[in-house]
């Protein structure tokens, strides 16, 4: 009974996690975070995509980082949204 539990709970973890790599891949069409934080700063600046990939590489080229990885654009994309930029108005 415990490991029939413990399955389904696994199993369910697993949908919900599915679930939602399929709908950030819908939305972005891309699992890679400095896609996700590229297309919603294009969206609130209207600024082409050439400008604000400039202005993302100058950001992490102040803070020292010249080839970022997934994770230090996850946790800029997650500060973004936390201000606010690249919200659906």
């Amino acid at each position: 009974m415990a490991v029939s539990r413990l399955f389904k709970g696994v199993v369910l973890v697993a949908v919900l996690a599915g679930a939602a790599m399929g709908a950030t891949y819908w939305r972005y069409r891309s699992l890679d975070p400095c896609d996700w934080m590229t297309s919603d700063l294009v969206k609130a600046s209207g600024l082409p995509e050439l400008v604000v990939l400039a202005r993302i590489r100058g950001e992490f080229l102040l803070e020292g980082v010249t080839d970022p990885d997934p994770g230090q654009c996850l946790f800029k994309w997650w500060a973004l949204r936390r201000d606010g930029l690249g919200q659906e108005p």
